[in-house]
């Protein structure tokens, strides 16, 4: 029983940020299945708001106890290229730079994210996940810099597809730990003294 204990209390730690970087990917990848005919100031915007706020839940993700030391700086590399590739797009206005950019940014992180995969894969579970989550960034970041000619939709489409795998792996990760957590907490107080049914 103490062997789980640690297992837990990570699965307590990362939850948290797993399920919001989850929802970051799921709603853009969403986003650019049902806008059909986005301009290219909505393509710039929607790439924006992707790379910060995917940035921000890594870094917040980071800040967790569990998380191996040695693992935050390639994971910080991840989010620090999305961070950079934001700032970069406000001084951008046309759709080939802004493609681009956006496929630097996630490709330097999906390689970030892989190598933190592999030094960490089996010290630390979760780590696990970084295994697909950097493959689609690698993925999503060549195939949009191969891609960078389309149009605003195409460009959306290509790195939506690549949010929505990572969005759908995150979010059965963080669920599952999540509810991990609170069924260990219900045993927990089902065995507390003196309770009283």
């Amino acid at each position: 029983m103490p062997a789980v204990k640690p297992d837990l209390e990570t699965a307590d730690a990362v939850a948290k940020p797993i399920l919001i970087r989850a929802g970051v990917a799921l709603i853009f990848g969403l986003t650019t299945v049902f806008v059909q005919e986005p301009s290219t100031l909505w393509m710039k915007v929607a790439f924006a708001l992707y790379l910060v706020f995917s940035g921000s839940a890594m870094w917040e993700y980071l800040r967790r106890e569990p998380v191996p030391v040695a693992m935050r700086s390639p994971l910080s590399m991840a989010a620090a290229a999305w961070m950079l590739g934001t700032i970069v797009l406000l001084f951008l206005s046309a759709p080939q730079a802004i493609g681009l950019t956006v496929a630097a940014a996630l490709a330097v992180g999906g390689v970030a994210e892989l190598v933190a995969w592999f030094g960490h894969r089996r010290a630390f579970l979760p780590a696990r996940d970084q295994l697909i989550t950097g493959l689609a960034g690698l993925g999503s970041g060549v195939a949009l810099a191969l891609g960078s000619h389309l149009n605003p939709h195409g460009q959306l489409g290509i790195v939506g597809g690549g949010a929505i795998i990572i969005g759908t792996l995150l979010a059965v990760s963080g669920v599952g730990m999540a509810l991990d957590v609170r069924k260990a907490r219900n045993l927990e107080a089902d065995r507390a003294p003196g309770r009283v049914d």
